[in-house]
């Protein structure tokens, strides 16, 4: 099989690859395609079973031969705007969006109804797609007027601090990862690990157990949570994706890979005293163990 990456040269790229060259069945036959429109990306080396091919190539790869191609949940962007990466998508559930996934503002009332009662809260979502803004004192004409359409507009929310949750439901039971994580620059820059037992592990087990009664496409497979918490101790959910998080590789030292779970397999915990629970990393700490490890 030909599992395709898009837009793979950002961090969910990177942690895709690594996931691939670090799954238990190295012998398993299947290849991974490192897809992007950077023409200076695919001419980067590249490992044993890895490719770098133009976008464009991929997409005529599907369209050859689909039954050979499977579409790894690294991007979602792909899945929103190319029609033939959606379709290929749709066969597999584990990696299978709805349209409705990538309305900000739909999924925010969605969710609002189907998760009532739960410990993450919903921000207030108004019901405003195209806007016209204005200030409330001190106007004068058209001074500080703008208009914004196809927008989410949402309350404000204090932020304390900042969570990136990884969830892994192929099997029967939704399997959590979470993390803090203090943010630079739009990417992880440290992280703590918390347990299973952690507040805002068992709220979001809560929660997607809660959408799995109503959308359960949603929550089958593999995908990620953005959270934050406010300073009074309330957990408020920001964003849903049905993939990978860009640096979700960090919890391979959990025994957390993606090709292992989509395959059936029991990813094996990294041993050492390595990814500590309620421990602040550097996310560049783990590049530097995988590195020593020689994976």
């Amino acid at each position: 099989m030909k599992y395709l990456v898009f837009e793979a040269g950002g961090r969910a790229g990177l942690s895709a690859e690594l996931f691939f060259a670090n799954r238990v069945r190295k012998d398993d036959g299947n290849s991974l395609v490192m897809a992007d429109m950077d023409t200076t990306y695919i001419q980067c080396l590249c490992p044993a079973g890895v490719s770098r091919v133009l976008e464009s190539d991929a997409l005529a790869m599907i369209a050859a031969d689909a039954s050979s191609c499977a579409v790894f949940p690294a991007d979602e962007l792909a899945r929103q705007g190319k029609p033939a990466v959606f379709d290929l998508a749709t066969r597999n559930p584990m990696v299978a969006v709805e349209k409705w996934f990538f309305n900000k503002r739909g999924m925010n009332l969605k969710l609002a109804q189907i998760t009532s009662g739960c410990q993450i809260n919903i921000p207030e979502t108004f019901s405003l797609d195209d806007v016209f803004m204005r200030p409330n004192t001190m106007s004068a004409g058209s001074h500080g007027v703008g208009r914004l359409e196809n927008t989410c507009i949402t309350r404000r929310v204090e932020i304390a601090h900042e969570y990136v949750v990884d969830v892994n439901w192929t099997a029967e039971e939704p399997v959590i990862y979470a993390r803090e994580v203090k943010i630079k620059n739009g990417y992880d820059k440290y992280l703590k690990f918390l347990g299973s037992g952690s507040k805002v592990a068992r709220s979001v087990d809560e929660f997607v157990r809660a959408i799995r009664a109503k959308a359960p496409l949603m929550v089958t497979g593999i995908f990620h949570i953005q959270l934050i918490e406010n300073p009074a101790g309330q957990i408020f959910f920001v964003e849903y994706s049905k993939r990978i998080s860009g640096t979700s590789i960090v919890n391979l030292f959990r025994g957390y890979n993606p090709f292992d779970a989509l395959t059936g397999v029991q990813t094996p915990v990294f041993t050492g005293d390595f990814a500590k629970v309620d421990v602040w990393y550097r996310y560049e700490d783990f590049m530097m163990n995988l590195y020593k490890l020689r994976l």
